[in-house]
């Protein structure tokens, strides 16, 4: 603005200085008609045209004119960059509960992971109801023989019975085998070459340990092995 009225008063300026330079060129040319008329001479030629005089100093500015109209609206322009982020506004208020959406797909499996440490033992449980019994199972193939008993206490001596008649006399046998006694202490044994027809404990716990058929052993306090051996 300053230089806009700047301009309008150099332009004054210099029209002003033209103006008294054709003031002055108005009154000459008057006394030079006044001279002619007084000679009453022919007027002469139309002398060439005077240089161009410089610009008079820019006149005061005038007043501002009267608004103009609005022009018509311009086309639209395009969308500048996008502004940086605006500052993060408040939390709303919590919104209300949804409704539970539909289960997803299962996932895959998952590998296996670690072994956990042990637990603690657990609080015995309470005796379960008895089973019911199971079905008769198949008869089982025979087992093998077991170990012969132990021979047994000697029982006592029944009563004597009735006379027989007096039978036939028999040929006459082969002489029989002497049967031999050995009492022992907790063990017993035939000799070589002799066989055991029989054992039996004093004392201990009455009932003989037969290893093999020549020797048997009794246990218990005090106890003593008494067997009978003949000749094989």
């Amino acid at each position: 603005m300053v230089s806009a009225a700047r301009d309008r008063m150099s332009r004054a300026y210099s029209g002003f200085e033209g103006n008294l330079r054709h003031l002055g060129y108005a009154a000459a040319l008057c006394a030079i008609l006044a001279i002619s008329a007084c000679a009453k001479g022919d007027p002469g030629d139309k002398g060439p045209p005077g240089a161009k005089g410089d610009p008079g100093p820019t006149g005061v500015a005038g007043p501002a004119g009267p608004k103009g109209e609005a022009g018509a609206p311009g086309l639209k322009g395009e969308a500048g960059p996008a502004g940086p982020p605006g500052p993060t506004g408040p939390a709303g208020e919590k919104g209300d509960k949804g409704d539970a959406g539909p289960p997803g797909p299962a996932g895959e499996r998952g590998e296996a992971g670690p072994q956990g440490p042990k637990g603690d033992k657990g609080e015995k449980g309470d005796r379960g109801d008895k089973g019911e019994p199971g079905p008769k199972g198949d008869v089982g193939f025979p087992g093998p023989r077991g170990d012969s008993g132990a021979v047994g206490p000697r029982g006592d001596a029944g009563p004597p019975g009735a006379v027989g008649p007096r039978g036939e006399t028999g040929p006459a046998g082969s002489a029989g085998s002497a049967i031999r006694v050995v009492n022992g202490d907790a063990e017993a044994a035939c000799g070589d070459g002799e066989t055991m027809i029989s054992a039996y404990c004093v004392g201990g716990d009455g009932t003989p340990k037969i290893a093999n058929t020549s020797g048997a052993s009794c246990s218990g306090d005090g106890a003593k092995t008494v067997v009978a051996c003949v000749k094989k």
